[in-house]
Order: structure tokens, then sequence, then C-alpha cells
């Protein structure tokens, strides 16, 4: 048996008065930084319950030798601070705590996030139902804290009925009220689903209310003050207190390293929003730099047709037909740069469609090798074209324009965006390529897949710029605004393809590939 004294009582009683003290000071200072109202409710809650708590030490210990107050004061005292807690702990679990689908299915910090977005909306103070919220939140605790207080002090002058009874079981009937309330919280608590919350603070909480229940349990058996029951009760309220705290510590510690996390995502955003507005910027300046270049000799070369006509003035045909050369070559470029200014603003925005359809390879290859010999042309550089179907192992190089892989290779995909992506690796070799050659070659890879390689003999890739050079305005040449090997490469992996590049061994020149699914 432990039979403690009056002392003893006296500083296990204090020892819970600094506890409550320090949860009420750690929940309200939660509630300021995360706008919590159950942490708001339970801080202000807990703050009352010290008071009584310190008036049940004050009166305690100042009345020590009158055993006969003493042996009702501190039950109805005790019975005033229980019923206090427990039906603060019961409307905070009923009223102001929830339980979202990020918090209970995921612990990313992404869905930290959106929760802590949503806990801002709901608790912004422009919000009429917060404000209302606050107002009955203050409210209760009035009430309750009234109600427990009055309890208290009226405990100074009366003894309540039935208080103690010496000769039942149970003798402290009043801790019956107490125990139900807290076990309505424990009830609502797993109704609300409140322990799949990660937050341990909430762990802690489930832990203290079966620890009160315990207690109060426990001192509906006390006979008199300072028996093992009394006693007993005592060092588990300060148990339970010491749980909470724990709990609370661990939280913070929680919504430490998330602030670290989202600091560290604010940061990276930010860093993002500025990469995005210098893209921004240089996408501006190079596309007005390239639409104002094709456009100049198109507003110069059709002005001066249009004044000569005008006038009426005698202009030769050769210088009509150069002219018009000139401005329809500037068109067709003009076109093909806002093509691709309009297929950037799709893939970033993801509405790039694809029309698929099944359609043969080796033809797209083919007519896009001729299309590209007007080119060759214009170059009048000693360039072979050299085409090689892996497929059927036939070789074509001795025509140095009009090659043809033989067969067919059916596979499903965009017909026109694949005929885009081929003639922007070539034209681009022609390009780079003065002497030598340009091969284009075909083979399967693993029976899954077809890859098509472009390789020339020209300039090759500047090691500089081999780690960027899919990304937008990203160009080996002083020309050009850099975007067809992004777009190239967002509609071949819009496929489920992949493309690369690569110097040749032999220092001459580049290999672009890409791959596609083959047709099942």
């Amino acid at each position: 048996m432990w039979v403690a004294s009056e002392i003893h009582h006296f500083y296990i009683e204090l020892f819970a008065v600094v506890l409550v003290s320090a949860l009420a000071f750690y929940y309200i200072l939660r509630a300021r930084v995360l706008k919590d109202n159950f942490s708001l409710f339970v801080g202000i809650g807990f703050l009352i319950s010290g008071l009584i708590d310190m008036l049940h030490v004050i009166i305690s210990i100042t009345l020590i030798e009158n055993i006969d107050f003493l042996k009702y004061f501190i039950p109805q005292t005790w019975f005033a601070g229980r019923f206090f807690l427990s039906a603060m702990l019961l409307i905070a679990v009923v009223k102001y705590s929830y339980t979202s689908k990020e918090e209970v299915e995921d612990e990313d910090f992404v869905n930290l996030d959106k929760q802590y977005d949503t806990d801002q909306k709901i608790n912004s103070p422009k919000n009429p139902k917060q404000n209302k919220i606050i107002d009955n939140s203050i409210l209760y605790i009035i009430i309750l804290g009234v109600l427990a207080s009055s309890i208290a002090l009226s405990s100074l002058f009366l003894v309540f009925p039935a208080s103690v009874l010496d000769n039942y079981s149970v003798h402290r009937p009043y801790e019956i009220p107490p125990l139900i309330l807290f076990v309505l919280a424990l009830f609502f608590f797993y109704k609300k689903r409140l322990y799949l919350k990660k937050d341990v603070l909430y762990k802690g909480i489930i832990t203290y209310l079966i620890i009160d229940i315990f207690a109060q349990i426990i001192m509906s058996f006390s006979a008199v003050s300072f028996d093992t029951a009394h006693n007993l009760a005592h060092v588990i309220k300060d148990a339970g207190y010491f749980v909470n705290i724990i709990a609370l510590a661990l939280s913070s510690i929680h919504y430490t390293k998330n602030l670290k996390k989202s600091n560290a995502l604010i940061r990276n955003q930010y860093v993002k929003v500025k990469e995005a507005e210098k893209m921004k910027d240089e996408f501006i300046n190079i596309s007005a730099h390239e639409l104002r270049t094709p456009i100049q000799p198109i507003i110069g070369l059709s002005g001066m047709l249009n004044e000569d006509f005008q006038n009426k003035k005698h202009v030769d045909m050769k210088e009509i037909e150069t002219g018009i050369t000139v401005i329809y070559r500037n068109a067709i470029r003009l076109q093909k740069l806002t093509d691709d200014i309009l297929d950037v603003t799709k893939i970033e925005s993801n509405k790039l469609k694809l029309d698929m359809e099944e359609f043969d390879l080796l033809e797209v290859i083919s007519n896009t090798l001729n299309d590209c010999t007007m080119e060759i042309e214009k170059k009048k550089e000693n360039v072979l074209f050299i085409c090689k179907n892996d497929f059927n192992n036939k070789k074509n190089d001795g025509d140095k324009l009009k090659m043809s892989p033989k067969g067919s290779l059916v596979v499903k995909g965009d017909k026109n965006r694949i005929t885009q992506v081929l003639s922007n690796l070539v034209n681009n070799a022609i390009k780079f390529t003065t002497k030598g050659s340009i091969a284009v070659t075909m083979g399967r890879k693993n029976n899954s897949e077809v890859v098509i390689t472009v390789i020339d003999t020209g300039l090759g890739i500047d090691l500089e710029i081999m780690p960027y050079l899919f990304k937008k305005f990203v160009s080996n040449s002083f020309s050009g605004t850099g975007l067809g090997l992004y777009i190239s490469k967002s509609i071949i992996e819009a496929h489920g393809g992949k493309i690369w590049a690569e110097n040749n061994k032999d220092g001459n020149g580049a290999t672009f590939s890409f791959s596609l699914p083959l047709k099942k």
C-alpha cells in the first residue's frame, strides 16, 4: 500500500501544474503558427485547467492542517478540474478536428502542402465561417471555465452531496461524469478517424485520453485522500501530461522538417520561375530577330515591285522572277518559323495532339530524302546521299540524289509529325555538311522498335552544348531559333520513342538517331 502525506500530494500536484502550463503554452503557440482552431481551443482549455489545479495546490498546502476540510475540498476541486478537462477535450474532438484524405493516404510533402493550403483557406480571417467558429470556441471555453471555476470556488464553502462515500466500493461517484466524457471523447476520436492522421500529436492525444480514463477509474476507488488509489491517479495524470508534451515536441520537429522542405521547394520553384522568365525573354528576342530576317526582304522586294508597277515602270522579267523567288523563299522560312513557335506553345501547354494512323515508314523516308535533293543541289557541294535499309540488307549508294529504301515497314504514328522530325534531322545534316556524305539508315532493335539514324560528315556537335542539345533555344549555328531539336524530341517521346545524338568516333560529323515502337 502506498500512503502519501499532504506534502507529497503538494509536490505531485505542483508538478502537474508545471506540465499543464507547458502544454497550454505550446498548444497556443502551435495554434498561432499553424492557424489551427483545435490547438487553440485545447491550449486555452489546458490553461484554465492549470489555473484550477493551481487553486487546488495553493489551498491544499495553505490549509494542510485542516484534515476535515481537505477530505472534501481535494476531491471536489479534482472533480472540477477533471470535469472541465474532459468536457473541453470532447468539444475539441467533436467540433474542431477533422481528417483529410491527404493526411490519411499519403505523407508526401506535396500533399502536406495541399493540406496546408486548405487549412489556410479554411482559417483565413476573411472567411465569415471562420470568425463564427472562433466566436463559438470562445463561448464554449467561457461557459466551461465559469462552470468549473464555480465548482472549484464553491468547494471552499460547500460540501457536495455524496462527494465521498465511505460505505461503497466506488468511494468517489463524482469521478463518473468526467470518466464518461473522456470515454465519449475517445469514441469520437475513433469515429472521426483521427487516429489515422500522420501527425504524431494525435497519437499522443489518443494515448492521453486512454491514460485519463484509467486515472478516473482508479480515482473513483479512492476512499481517503493520499491513499494508494489517490496517489496513483495523480501520478497517472502527470504521466498523461508528459506523454502529451512529448507528442507535441515530436510534432513540432515534424513540422520543422516539413517547413525546411517547403522552403527548399519554394526556392527551387523561384529558380525555375526565374529560368522560365529568362527563357521567355530569350524566346521573344530570338523570335523577333528570326521573324525580322525573312520579313525584311519580303517587305523590301515586294515594296520595290509594287512601286515599279504603280509608276508603270518597265521592269525586266528576270528581275521580277528573282524578286519573287526571294520573296517565296523567305515566306516559306517565315511559315516554318511560325509553325515552330506554335508547336512549342502546344508542347509547353501539353496540347500537342497526334493524328495516329498506320503508315509505311520507308515511304516517308524515301519522300523526305527526295524532298531534300533541292537543298543538296543548291549547295553545289560534293555531298553523297546514302540510304541503307537493314530490314532487307539492300544498300543504295550510287545515286547522289534519288535514293529510296526498298520494301515497306508499317508503323503506327502521326505520319506528318514523323516526317517533320526526319526532315529536321536531314536538313540539319545538309546545313552542316559541305563535303563527304549524309547517310540515313534503318534497323530493328530487340524486334520491338525501329531505329532511324542520320549520319553526316559535317562539323559535328559542340561539346559545350551537347548536354543541352534537345532543349529550347540551343543551336550549333549562328542562325535559327534552336527549336527544331526540342520539337523533334517532344514528338518522338509522344510516340513512345527516344531520340539521341553523338559525335562520330572518327571526329568527322555527328549521328542523330531516333526510335519508334514497331506495330504489334
